[in-house]
């Protein structure tokens, strides 16, 4: 089984326009609601790999129902955990004349100790089933920085863990397996620019030094790296259609996850999370992801072990 796991899910809006004009009515060729968030999507991503995983999150206000509904109608095994402050909207905008996405993100509400020990509680009578584990999404305003270090200490199978700053730096002490901030997030962890290949190649290493067995850095339609200790890999993503970038990074994290489960090498498994990415990013919804579409695009991307 894995586990994915968060503390900030989101209500979801997604708008379709023809044109985006800023400072105008602007009528949508198309709206949905659906539920999201890094740790909603990783579950969502997963079921539809065939793999048995528990989501674990909480949820409050009137889209904690919603949610509740929309997982169950997927078929999406969760424990959805009350929260005293209404779960966050967020919405994107679609725009198909650029082919540009805008995003209007609202912040998660903080949860008290008592949710967060809830929380734990919930997540360490799981674990005992997981053999992999992804920790996913920013923490609440409030919530020590500690928190996903603090459930890695508990945590004794692999660890897929989406974070970024000081939640990632006080991680790395516990060796999370594999650590996938983007190219800002990692440069805010190091609090260093990281201009080119060379200095991101070396900031990615000096994570694996610090304590992360595998780090990965996904450029979306550009090479994503992935560093061990002693290796450097270069993959070349396939070429989809956009359609929704929405959910992109979420599906790369599940797809490993999938892999790993399954036994598959590292580098292979990320092959299978790109794979995911690539077939999230044709989809309109997030994360309704297919194996059979997804065999197309594994199969155009290029790895290169380069030291």
């Amino acid at each position: 089984m894995i586990i994915a796991a968060g503390l900030s899910p989101a209500w979801q809006q997604i708008l379709e326009v023809n044109s985006l004009q800023t400072g105008e009515v602007n009528r949508c060729q198309s709206a949905q609601w659906t539920s999201s968030g890094k740790v909603i999507n990783v579950g969502i991503a997963v079921r539809h790999l065939g793999t048995p995983c528990e989501t674990i999150f909480p949820a409050g206000g009137f889209a904690r129902e919603l949610i509740a509904a929309e997982m169950e109608q997927l078929g999406v095994s969760c424990r959805v955990l009350p929260q005293q402050t209404p779960t966050r909207v967020c919405t994107t905008i679609l725009d198909r004349s650029t082919n540009q996405t805008t995003e209007l993100v609202e912040n998660a509400q903080p949860v008290t100790e008592a949710e967060l020990a809830e929380f734990r509680s919930e997540y360490l009578r799981h674990l005992k089933s997981a053999q992999v584990v992804v920790l996913t999404g920013s923490l609440p305003a409030g919530t020590p920085s500690t928190f996903y270090r603090d459930l890695l200490i508990e945590t004794h199978c692999p660890v897929i863990l989406d974070a970024r700053g000081p939640e990632l730096e006080a991680a790395l002490g516990e060796e999370p397996f594999l650590v996938k901030p983007n190219h800002e997030e990692l440069e805010r962890t190091l609090m260093t620019k990281l201009p080119d290949t060379d200095s991101l190649i070396q900031g990615m290493q000096e994570i694996n030094g610090r304590g992360a067995t595998w780090v990965v850095i996904s450029q979306g339609k550009d090479t994503l790296w992935a560093t061990s200790r002693e290796h450097v890999y270069r993959f070349t993503p396939a070429t989809a259609e956009v359609v929704n970038p929405i959910a992109c990074g979420d599906s790369l994290a599940a797809g490993i996850a999938v892999g790993v489960h399954r036994g598959k090498p590292v580098p292979e498994a990320i092959r299978w999370g790109m794979a995911a990415a690539a077939d999230n990013l044709t989809q309109l919804l997030p994360a309704r992801l297919c194996e059979k579409r997804m065999q197309a695009f594994f199969d155009q991307i290029e790895v290169e072990q380069i030291a």
